[in-house]
């Protein structure tokens, strides 16, 4: 599993992880990823966002990708938040 945590955006620390999980279909294995959001700094945990919607099940060939997606899905999440347009 890997980890990393970016920011602030938008007065938010973003920390996503992508970890390795075997194929349903018996093929190369995939990453997932999943993220979280804290106020006030990464290690704040009274402050961390338990949900967020990242949409449609994803699968990715790399952790990068993973990565990618759900730090993308957080910067997303935070501008609806603050209704950044």
């Amino acid at each position: 599993m890997v980890d990393r945590v970016t920011g602030p955006y938008r007065s938010y620390y973003i920390s996503a992880s992508a970890r390795l999980v075997p194929a349903h279909d018996a093929g190369a294995p995939i990453y997932v990823g999943s993220v979280s959001l804290a106020q006030g700094g990464p290690d704040d945990a009274y402050r961390f966002e338990a949900l967020i919607d990242l949409g449609p099940e994803q699968r990715f060939a790399t952790e990068e990708e993973a990565l990618a997606h759900v730090e993308e899905a957080a910067r997303q999440y935070i501008d609806r938040l603050l209704k950044v347009t």
